[in-house]
C-alpha cells in the first residue's frame, strides 16, 4: 500500500460521512445510491489525480470541491428525469440558483445539520435497531465492514446484508430530524453509535495501530454537536460526553514509543490530561443536578472516573467499581459489562468467583465467538499462578480473534503476573 493509498483510506474514514450527508441532502434520501456513487467517484478521482500529479495542500477541501462539482454536473444532466431533494428542487431546477444553492449546502453549518439528519434518518422506526447501528457506523462514521463486524460481534456477511436492506428501507423516508415523540428512542441509538465510534478509536481494530485518535476526536465532536443542539440533546448525552473525556484523558499514556499498548497498571499517570478529567468531573456534577442516576453512560462515566482519580493502580477502589457495575448490569444486562465486572472482582481478591463468572459467560450468544472471555480467563488464572492453564487459554484466545496489539499486551501481562521475564 502506497502513502497515497493510506491517505485516501484515512480521508475516507474522516470525510466520507460529511460528504455523503450533504450529497444525500441535495439529491434526497430516495437517491442515496446516487449520493454514494458520487462519493465513491470523488475518492476514485482523488486516487488517480494524486498519483499522476501530487497530493493537494488541502486534500479534504479538494475532495469536497470535486464532490460538489460532480453533484452540479449530475443535477444539470438529470434534472428533467430525476427528482432531487423536494424542498430544494425549485432552486436546483434553475441555473440562476443551482450553483449557489449547492455551494451553500457544502458550507460547514449546513454540513453539521445534514450530519444530524443522516444520523436520525437511520434511526427511523421502520428500520430495526441493529440495522440502524450498522448503517450509521458505515455511512456517518466511515467504518469499514471489518470494523463494524468486530465492534458489534457480527459476521461480515451479516453486516453487508443489513447495509443493503437498510438502504432500501430509507428510500421512501424524508431526510428530516425525528419528531418529538420519536426523539428519545432515536437518541438512544445515536448515543450507542457514537460510543462505538469512540471505542473504535480508543481500541483500534487496525492490527498495526493501537489507537486511532481521529475517531475519538470525531466522536467527541459529534457528541458536542448534540449538546450544542437543544432540539436533540438529553441527559444521557451529558453522561456520554463525560465518559469520553475521562477516557481520552488517558490516551497519551496508552501507547509506548513503538506504538504498542501499555496496560492501565503500567501507565505513566503524569501523562494523563487533567483538563479532560476536570471536564468529565464537571459534566458528571451537572448530571447529578438533573438526576441522571439510571443512565447507562452516566454509570460508565462513574466507573471511568474511579480509574482517573486513583493516584496509582493499587489505589483503585475496585469494590466501588464492582458496585457500579451492579447498577450498570441491572440497567443493560450487558454481557461485556459482566466480563468487566469479573475483572474488577478479581482485583478485589475474589479470583475464584471472578473465574466462575467468566466461565459462565462463555456460552452467551453475544460472546460465543468472541476471544474476550478466554483472554480474561487467561489473565485471571495467571493471577492465581495457574501458568499452564493461563497460557493454554491465551493461545486459544489468539486463535479466535483479537489484534496483534491485543495479543502482545495479553502475553506481556501474563508474563508479568507469572513473574517471567518479557
Amino acid at each position: 500500500m502506497t502513502d497515497i493509498d493510506r491517505l485516501i483510506g484515512q480521508l475516507y474514514k474522516t470525510q466520507s460521512a460529511k460528504l455523503l450527508a450533504v450529497l444525500t441532502r441535495i439529491f434526497g434520501i430516495h437517491n442515496i445510491d446516487l449520493a454514494e456513487d458520487v462519493l465513491q467517484e470523488a475518492f476514485s478521482k482523488a486516487l488517480i489525480d494524486w498519483q499522476q500529479h501530487h497530493v493537494p495542500e488541502k486534500p479534504a477541501a479538494w475532495l469536497m470541491t470535486t464532490a460538489k462539482n460532480q453533484a452540479l454536473d449530475i443535477i444539470r444532466t438529470n434534472k428533467t428525469k430525476t427528482k432531487f431533494s423536494q424542498d430544494l428542487s425549485q432552486y436546483l431546477n434553475s441555473e440562476w440558483t443551482l450553483a449557489s444553492t449547492v455551494a451553500q449546502e457544502f458550507q460547514l453549518p449546513k454540513i453539521k445539520d445534514d450530519q444530524l439528519r443522516m444520523i436520525f434518518i437511520c434511526c427511523h422506526q421502520s428500520i430495526k435497531p441493529k440495522s440502524r447501528i450498522v448503517f450509521i457506523l458505515k455511512t456517518l462514521c466511515g467504518f469499514s465492514i471489518r470494523a463494524i463486524s468486530r465492534a458489534l460481534l457480527l459476521t461480515e456477511a451479516t453486516v453487508k446484508k443489513r447495509l443493503l436492506r437498510t438502504r432500501e428501507k430509507l428510500k421512501p423516508l424524508s431526510f428530516e430530524l425525528p419528531t418529538d415523540d420519536k426523539l428519545s428512542e432515536a437518541m438512544d441509538t445515536v448515543h450507542t453509535v457514537l460510543y462505538l465510534l469512540f471505542n473504535e478509536g480508543f481500541y483500534s481494530s487496525d492490527p498495526k495501530k493501537a489507537i486511532n485518535i481521529e475517531f475519538c476526536q470525531e466522536a467527541i465532536a459529534l457528541v458536542k454537536m448534540l449538546i450544542d443542539e437543544p432540539r436533540v440533546a438529553n441527559q444521557d448525552t451529558l453522561g456520554l460526553f463525560a465518559l469520553m473525556h475521562f477516557n481520552i484523558a488517558r490516551i497519551n499514556a496508552r501507547v509506548d514509543n513503538e506504538g504498542y499498548s501499555i496496560p492501565l497498571d503500567l501507565q505513566d499517570r503524569t501523562l494523563w490530561q487533567q483538563e479532560y478529567i476536570n471536564t468529565g468531573t464537571r459534566i458528571l456534577k451537572l448530571c447529578d443536578e438533573v438526576n441522571v442516576t439510571s443512565s447507562r453512560f452516566y454509570m460508565e462515566a462513574l466507573i471511568a472516573q474511579q480509574h482517573c482519580c486513583a493516584a496509582t493502580f493499587a489505589d483503585t477502589n475496585w469494590s466501588l467499581i464492582v458496585d457500579y457495575y451492579d447498577d450498570y448490569i441491572k440497567k443493560t444486562d450487558s454481557p461485556v459489562a459482566k466480563l468487566n465486572q469479573a475483572i474488577a472482582l478479581g482485583y478485589t481478591g475474589e479470583l475464584n468467583e471472578a473465574i466462575e463468572r467468566v466461565e459462565s459467560l462463555q456460552s452467551h450468544k453475544a460472546l460465543v465467538n468472541s476471544h474476550m472471555p478466554l483472554a480474561i480467563l487467561a489473565h485471571l488464572n495467571a493471577k492465581t499462578g495457574n501458568e499452564k492453564l493461563a497460557y493454554q487459554q491465551a493461545q486459544h484466545s489468539k486463535e479466535i480473534g483479537g489484534t496483534e496489539h491485543e495479543h502482545r499486551l495479553m502475553m506481556q501481562q501474563l508474563q508479568r503476573l507469572l513473574n517471567r521475564p518479557s
